[in-house]
């Protein structure tokens, strides 16, 4: 078993990050799949997930931005233990709740965290620089398949939860399982980068570094601009128009979940070993045809089997995606603005997806449960064309 982790990258900092993982999912896999349905458990509306979704966009991408850049200036670690800090106080914040306020403190802190089912920059940069080049796509996928198996049991769960023993008992275990893992990573995670002195650069560069995309990489950004108007339309209130729309309960949201993170967990080792194998760009087409079969099934089929097995496609779509990505886009930058702009990527992604949850309340207040995924399915086409022309990275073998 030991030669077995070590062949896939599990080594060092990944052995912590692993744990870390485990423990911090305990409580949030849970919350991912309960969040919408507890929103509208207090009164509030569809428009309002909307309204919660749109500040944990923003808030999202201001953190990818702050955190991107404040990694490649003071370190990894340091900007890692404050990040999970911020997720754990997110879930303080439902603690609190169900007042308005204090559930768009959970969508600002747990957005600027940059970590609700979403890569922080310095965690990415960190991951990449723990382990040899042949190793990251494998390494990377053993933390999402970790993570996405927790979440597996722990949706359904906590579904079962919210609906036997209420919401409550959800944000506490995830407020406490993610204290723990921040006391973790302070412990024995490892700094993998430690920046040169730099020299104090103008006002107009800092914010030409930190906000302005690189045209070395212009394709990627205009990629992800795409995913994040199509899929932040097409799901950021997917979970809430079931509940309001085909009277999913609870329960079978957490399923729908469950089935999602199985699908992932079990085909992420696997397909990031493949990625390291055969290369970045095959994995990513991969990603985009299961993303094309999963929203045309939502589109074509309204039961809740049909809602169940199409999660497995979208958790296809993940696991071909993610590992890839990360190690394309390390592959292309130098390691000193690494951490910088895999943030800043990603930081237009959310940019693009901030009004899409009120545009997708209003699409569907106004045109149907089909409409917001029309949008996406246009969006899907659109990238795909740009990925097909996309350059494969060399990896040593």
């Amino acid at each position: 078993m030991s030669k077995l982790l070590r062949s896939l990258g599990v080594i060092g900092n990944i052995r912590v990050m692993v744990v870390q993982t485990l423990i911090g999912m305990i409580g949030f896999g849970a919350l991912f799949a309960v969040w919408q349905p507890y929103v509208l458990s207090t009164g509030l509306t569809v428009v309002d997930i909307g309204l919660i979704q749109s500040v944990l966009n923003l808030s999202t991408t201001i953190g990818l931005f702050l955190w991107g850049t404040l990694s490649d200036r003071i370190g990894r670690k340091p900007v890692i233990v404050i990040s999970h800090s911020l997720r754990a106080l997110s879930a303080a914040a439902l603690i609190i709740s169900p007042n308005l306020i204090w559930l768009l403190a959970f969508a600002f802190l747990t957005g600027l965290s940059a970590l609700f089912q979403q890569g922080n920059p310095a965690r990415s940069a960190l991951i990449t620089e723990s382990v040899p080049q042949d190793k990251r796509a494998s390494a990377y996928s053993v933390l999402m398949a970790s993570s996405q198996i927790t979440s597996m049991v722990t949706a359904s769960a906590g579904g079962y939860v919210a609906l036997t023993m209420g919401y409550q008992p959800i944000f506490w275990v995830a407020f406490i399982g993610e204290l723990a893992g921040v006391i973790s990573l302070f412990i024995w995670l490892k700094e993998t980068y430690k920046p040169e002195e730099k020299q104090v650069k103008q006002l107009k560069q800092v914010i030409i570094d930190t906000l302005i995309p690189e045209k070395k990489v212009k394709e990627l950004y205009l990629i992800l601009i795409l995913i994040g108007i199509g899929y932040g339309t097409g799901y950021s209130i997917f979970f809430g128009t079931l509940v309001a729309n085909y009277g999913l309960t609870p329960f079978e949201i957490g399923l729908c979940y469950t089935a999602f993170n199985l699908s992932w967990g079990l085909s992420a080792i696997p397909l990031g070993t493949l990625a390291d194998r055969i290369g970045r760009r095959p994995m990513l087409l991969g990603s985009w045809f299961f993303s094309l079969i999963t929203v045309v099934g939502f589109l074509l089929f309204r039961s809740f089997p049909a809602f169940l097995f199409f999660n497995i496609t979208s958790g296809l779509d993940g696991s071909f995606w993610v590992p890839s990505w990360v190690s394309l886009v390390s592959e292309r930058v130098e390691q000193n603005e690494r951490s910088r702009i895999l943030g800043k990527l990603d930081a237009y992604n959310r940019l693009m997806g901030i009004p899409t949850p009120y545009l997708a309340g209003i699409l569907y207040t106004n045109y149907g449960f089909a409409a917001p995924l029309l949008v996406l399915l246009c969006c899907n086409l659109t990238y795909g064309i740009l990925l097909y022309k996309i350059k494969e990275t060399k990896t040593q073998q």
